[in-house]
């Protein structure tokens, strides 16, 4: 009799605890999601908050939560799978009434882009495991970027001789009064300052000085998304392309640090626009370009050649510097038909082929110190 009572009791017990489940186990139940930092570079150490909070009587003796991610992002602990480029984390709970846990992952970021952290779901279960409920949550959900590694190279030597010092323009809109050209008769408008006495004394007329108009140097970096002779319409050696990507952001830190204006192109689309950006100088201006890079994905849009034809048509007078993964033979045609434009490759020509405007590149890893 008591072994039927006892039964009874603990059917009881779990059929309540069902109801209850069933009826209040998400009523009242918040779970959010946060990075500590919404940019960061390659090698950066984040941290991945999760905050569960229950704001009612019942108590959820087992809550889990399973998130979803890409791989390129290390979790710390081993409570994580990986399947091709998905990581799947799981995480558990018991969360007592009125109570508010907080849980902190260490993220390593492995590679750049632009990565989100959600499909959180949640499942609850009762005291004897009996019931289990699960809820998508898709307001739960947490962003970060990314940013290409720092790398240390030779980026200077790299450079091309004519983005050293001011370029002469034809046109005399703001004359540069740095840059004297000569010396002219005066004429109804001239300044008076421009006067030069003794030039004026000698030939017995006013003669004034004439200036040049100049403007600062400006460089295009492109980057080329083939990475072999049969890319089409995706890349296919990722690895190199991604050191191909720390190249450039190499590259666009050097001339941002040179105060030159600089900006980005390269042959594919990001958000369904041309990958580019206007011309920028500073370091001010060096995010968003390297934000870019970290979204530039794997497709392929058109031929670097038709891009830098493009860039030409719109430009003359840009320095270009393209880097790429894959010296193709049109590219260095291309170089060898422009002075003004560099090809850096990331695998070097043969021995016996030498041109002076392609340069090959090795890329060095920057040490950074954890505690910055």
């Amino acid at each position: 009799m008591i072994l039927v009572l006892l039964l009874l009791c603990v059917g009881f017990a779990i059929v309540v605890s069902q109801s209850l489940i069933r009826r209040f186990g998400f009523k009242n139940l918040t779970y959010e999601l946060a990075f500590s930092e919404q940019e960061a570079f390659e090698g950066d150490t984040v941290t991945l908050t999760e905050t569960i909070c229950s704001r009612k009587l019942l108590p959820l003796p087992w809550v889990k939560a399973e998130l979803t991610t890409h791989s390129s992002l290390l979790f710390a602990t081993k409570q994580s799978a990986v399947s091709e480029e998905t990581r799947f984390v799981s995480s558990f709970f018991c969360v007592m009434p009125y109570r508010k846990i907080t849980r902190h992952w260490k993220v390593t970021c492995t590679r750049r882009g632009m990565f989100t952290v959600d499909h959180a779901v949640i499942v609850i279960n009762d005291l004897f495991g009996a019931q289990e409920l699960s809820r998508r949550l898709p307001e739960a959900h947490a962003e970060l970027t990314v940013l290409p590694g720092r790398r240390h190279s030779e980026i200077p030597d790299a450079f091309p001789r004519q983005i050293m010092g001011d370029i002469i323009r034809r046109r005399m809109l703001i004359p540069d009064r740095m840059c004297f050209s000569g010396i002219r008769p005066y004429t109804d408008g001239d300044p008076v300052r421009d006067i030069c006495w003794s030039a004026s004394a000698r030939t017995e007329q006013p003669m004034v000085r004439q200036f040049q108009e100049t403007a600062s140097p400006t460089v295009t970096v492109v980057l080329s998304m083939e990475s072999r002779e049969t890319d089409r319409e995706t890349v296919s050696d990722t690895g190199s392309f991604e050191n191909a990507v720390r190249l450039c952001a190499a590259c666009l830190n050097t001339a941002a640090g040179m105060r030159i204006p600089v900006r980005l192109c390269a042959n594919t689309d990001v958000n369904d626009a041309p990958a580019e950006t206007p011309f920028r100088s500073g370091t001010d201006a060096l995010y968003p370009m390297l934000r870019l890079l970290a979204a530039i994905s794997y497709g392929i849009s058109g031929r670097t050649t038709d891009l830098l034809k493009e860039i030409r048509q719109k430009d003359s007078s840009s320095a270009i510097i393209l880097i790429t993964v894959h010296p193709a033979a049109d590219l260095l045609l291309a170089a060898d038909r422009d002075p003004a434009m560099t090809v850096i490759s990331l695998r070097p020509l043969s021995d016996h082929e030498h041109r002076p405007n392609v340069r090959h590149i090795a890329l060095i890893q920057e040490e950074r110190n954890p505690e910055s």
